[in-house]
């Protein structure tokens, strides 16, 4: 009898060690779950936080991308008429109001001096954490940013290069002409003789070269 109450007993107490093994076991599923969901929450918070801050700059992006629209738009124009100019002094045959025209601006065509990158490359340090997100959003801003990357790896050699001829054209002007401070200063009134470099090989060269350039860079801006 003793021995079958030890029995019962420790049935009993196998029951008890039983059903708290599966309430352990609940109570570890019910904090599981709740750690998941409060992962998920904080997820789609952080989430909901980054897409916003994407709109943010998609605004502020596309305030930038009107104006420097504007920008590129003024500035090939800009290089059109220079081009313009290049073409009418290399004209053979010129008519009495060509040759008018072109006589006012000669002495300046080969240090014409444009910014040929108008716009900021940079858009927004906020860019810098887009790569972590997956939207269609991101993706469009991450696209935009690589334009302007491109363009700032086109434009800014060529932009280098230009001002490398035009300090070289503006110095040899300064060490080999008298009238040079007429070229930088409000004194614009060449004398007869100090026109006719104006018309010489070496400028007409010059003026070449400079047509080149300008319209080697027109083409890149046609293509944006």
């Amino acid at each position: 009898m003793k021995l079958f109450n030890t029995f019962r007993f420790k049935m009993i107490e196998g029951k008890r060690l039983k059903n708290y093994l599966f309430y352990a076991i609940g109570e570890i599923i019910l904090v599981v779950i709740g750690i998941l969901v409060a992962v998920s929450i904080n997820n789609f918070n952080e989430a909901t936080k980054a897409e916003e801050e994407l709109v943010k700059v998609a605004v502020q992006l596309q305030q930038k991308l009107i104006t420097d629209l504007a920008i590129v738009k003024e500035t090939r124009a800009e290089i059109n008429e220079n081009l313009k100019l290049y073409n009418l002094y290399l004209k053979q045959n010129k008519t009495d109001s060509e040759r008018i025209a072109i006589a006012l601006q000669a002495p300046f065509l080969v240090t014409l001096n444009i910014q040929f990158l108008p716009v900021n490359p940079i858009l927004s340090s906020s860019l810098d954490h887009v790569t972590s997100s997956n939207s269609i959003l991101a993706k469009q801003l991450l696209d935009i940013e690589q334009d302007y990357n491109v363009m700032d790896r086109t434009l800014r050699p060529m932009e280098d290069i230009m001002k490398d001829e035009l300090i070289k054209n503006i110095n040899y002007i300064k060490d080999n002409f008298t009238w040079y401070e007429k070229l930088v200063g409000d004194n614009r009134n060449f004398t007869v003789e100090e026109y006719k470099y104006f018309g010489s090989d070496d400028y007409k060269n010059r003026v070449v070269h400079m047509r080149f350039l300008y319209a080697m860079v027109m083409i890149v801006f046609l293509k944006m």
